[in-house]
């Protein structure tokens, strides 16, 4: 059976075997994001489910598929991309690790794979990777993507200001790879 892109909460309720009302307290609550149509019903995205059913160790229905956790690592330090995606496969290779060492190459795997998690350095030519995280997490189908930053030049604006842009934490270079590690296993 294929599964609509936007689901009601009617639709929700009956895959999770839960009432109505408990999907619909978990949107008023933050807790599973969620919009409204022109007609005040609530709609979630598939992805959105998804990641609020892992963020809540449920079950994952299998009418949504089982698609794989995908990881997508921009930086235009080829070598260090590599790095990091060979250390993530080593540590999940059920995990779809894609790399992009451009700005256009980014933004077009956001668009199409539509990754689980971004690990965005911060600083590449012709990039700002503000801009990009504010563009990942201000797009509905990108917004449940977490994003975990990286630079060589830490500062505590630079922290704050990948922060408010929508980022869940922003690591120094050189990546500590068992942090970098431990952050993805956080945002999934």
């Amino acid at each position: 059976m294929a599964v609509a892109k936007n689901l009601s909460t009617f639709a929700i309720a009956e895959m999770l075997q839960v009432d109505p009302g408990s999907v619909a307290n978990w949107i008023d609550q933050g807790l599973l994001q969620a919009h409204r149509t022109p007609g005040g019903h609530r709609r979630v995205v598939v992805a959105n489910l998804i990641k609020f059913l892992r963020e809540h160790k449920m079950p994952i229905p299998p009418e949504l598929g089982t698609t794989p956790i995908r990881i997508l690592v921009v930086d235009d330090e080829e070598a260090l991309a590599k790095m990091v995606a060979k250390a993530i496969r080593s540590q999940n290779p059920d995990y779809e690790v894609t790399e992009a060492n451009d700005g256009f190459r980014a933004g077009t795997l956001i668009a199409t794979i539509k990754p689980d998690v971004v690990i965005l350095d911060l600083r590449m030519p012709g990039v700002d990777g503000y801009e990009v995280c504010r563009m990942i997490k201000g797009q509905e189908e990108t917004a449940h993507a977490e994003v975990i930053a990286m630079t060589a030049f830490p500062s505590p604006e630079s922290e704050k200001r990948i922060l408010d842009c929508g980022a869940r934490v922003c690591l120094a270079k050189p990546l500590d790879l068992d942090e970098l590690l431990g952050e993805i296993e956080k945002s999934l």
